[in-house]
């Protein structure tokens, strides 16, 4: 979680779980994926696969051929993206949301590794399975922010972000989430947080709450970014479809 500094005096947590190594975004990534391989007592298979992808990306990424490419300053953008927002529970609530190590490893890549033919994300979807209070909405509703303003300036364009669960009150975890994330951060002025939707002043962008019966219904969405937060969501409606 993004507080995990301080759980380390409750529970043995290794040091790489925690400090970020490195000046770069690429060096704080690959620091922790090969801490996180020679460490398999505190990662599982799958995590240790997707650090050794990332090694293995850097290698081929150095050919000529290679249809995608590191760009270290949407890699880093995104770092300091969150360090605009704010912590709204616990004893950080008020703080500038620093990303842990684990955090940046996915968030680097997903926002780092770029096409050649055009520029834009080599990754479309992303997918985060861990326990519960680890700040996953938190998580999405940063990134949500981001593609409403930042993204869609950068494209000149009117996106539409959504938030979708089962239950009403379920799709609206990380919508709510985003909307107190800006509260005390310097990004407050250029949103309008309304009840139904979150509007970034400069490009009308929204984030708007999906449920169940809007996925049924078809109200002609036209997503730029869909957020399911909770995989059960996927089987039980049609909006990922």
């Amino acid at each position: 979680r993004s507080d995990l500094s301080d759980m380390s005096t409750m529970i043995p947590v290794p040091e790489y779980l925690i400090e970020v190594h490195g000046n770069t975004a690429l060096e704080q990534v690959e620091h922790y994926a090969r801490a996180c391989i020679a460490d398999p007592k505190h990662n599982n298979r799958k995590h240790i696969w997707a650090c050794q992808r990332l090694l293995d990306d850097l290698q081929r990424s150095e050919d000529a051929a290679c249809p995608f490419y590191w760009d270290e300053t949407e890699a880093q953008n995104i770092v300091e993206w969150f360090s605009l927002l704010r912590h709204s529970k616990g004893v950080l609530s008020g703080q500038p949301i620093i990303l842990t190590p684990w955090q940046r490893f996915r968030l680097c890549q997903l926002y780092g590794w770029r096409r050649k033919e055009n520029g834009r994300r080599r990754f479309r979807k992303s997918f985060t399975q861990v326990s519960r209070k680890n700040a996953k909405s938190q998580e999405e509703a940063g990134i949500a922010l981001y593609e409403i303003s930042v993204t869609a300036v950068k494209n000149d364009e009117v996106a539409e972000a959504y938030t979708a669960g089962t239950k009403r009150e379920q799709s609206k975890i990380v919508f709510s989430e985003a909307g107190l994330m800006l509260r005390g951060s310097p990004l407050f002025g250029k949103f309008k947080v309304n009840k139904n939707n979150i509007i970034h002043l400069a490009t009308k962008s929204q984030i708007t709450p999906l449920c169940k019966d809007d996925g049924k219904n078809g109200d002609g969405t036209n997503p730029a970014l869909l957020v399911i937060d909770r995989r059960t969501c996927r089987c039980k409606t049609g909006m990922y479809r």
